[in-house]
C-alpha cells in the first residue's frame, strides 16, 4: 500500500449496518454522520485511542438498527441521541475494564518508538523488538507507520479491522511478556 498524507478519512457509512428501508438508512447515515465527532470524543476521552471510534460507532449503529425496527417513527434527532448514549456507555464500559488491566506498554508507544528517529541505542531496541514480530504483524506496523487505520489495513488483509487489531495487541502482548521474562532486551550501554 503507498503512504497515505495523513489518518483523515472522509465519512462514508457503506460499512455501517443496513436496516434494508431507504428510508431508514437516509435517516441512520444523518444520524451517524452527526455523532461521528461525538464518537472520537469518547474514544480519545475514555480510550485514549481514536481508532477506537470506528469500533464504537458500528456498536452504536448496530444498537440502533435493532432498535429502528420496532420504532419506525423515531425522528433522526431521536436516533442521533441514541447513538451518542450507547457510544458513551460503550466507551466507558470498555475504559472500566482496560483500567483493571496491567498496562504493560501500548501500540503507539512501539509505533512512536519505530516512527521518530530517536538515539542510537533506542533504534537498536525498536529495531530487535520489530524483528521479534511475526512477519505477518510486521506487516501491519509498516502499514500503521504509513497511516493507514485499523480499518484499511484490514480491508487490504482481507479480515475485520479489529481481528487485525486483537491480534496484533495479542502478539505485542506476548512480546512483552516474553521480554519481562527473560529479562529484557539488549541495550547498547
Amino acid at each position: 500500500m503507498p503512504p497515505k498524507c495523513s489518518n483523515w478519512q472522509e465519512l462514508t457509512w457503506s460499512w455501517a449496518y443496513s436496516t434494508r428501508y431507504p428510508a431508514f438508512d437516509q435517516r441512520m447515515e444523518a444520524a451517524a454522520n452527526a455523532a461521528w465527532p461525538y464518537a472520537l470524543l469518547c474514544a480519545w476521552t475514555y480510550l485514549s485511542d481514536g481508532d477506537c471510534a470506528y469500533d464504537l460507532m458500528d456498536h452504536a449503529i448496530h444498537t440502533a438498527s435493532e432498535y429502528i425496527k420496532d420504532h419506525s417513527d423515531i425522528r433522526t434527532g431521536d436516533l442521533t441521541v441514541r447513538l451518542k448514549d450507547t457510544i458513551r456507555s460503550r466507551a466507558k464500559r470498555l475504559a472500566a475494564k482496560n483500567s483493571r488491566e496491567v498496562s504493560v506498554g501500548s501500540l503507539s508507544e512501539l509505533e512512536k518508538m519505530l516512527a521518530v528517529p530517536p538515539r542510537a541505542e533506542q533504534i537498536a531496541i525498536a529495531s530487535e523488538l520489530f524483528d521479534r514480530l511475526s512477519p505477518f504483524m510486521q506487516a501491519v506496523v509498516h502499514w500503521r507507520l504509513l497511516g493507514y487505520s485499523w480499518r484499511e489495513i484490514g480491508q487490504q488483509l482481507e479480515m475485520h479491522h479489529t481481528a487485525v487489531r486483537r491480534a496484533y495487541l495479542r502478539e505485542l502482548e506476548s512480546l512483552v511478556q516474553g521480554i519481562s521474562l527473560s529479562g529484557g532486551v539488549r541495550s547498547c550501554d
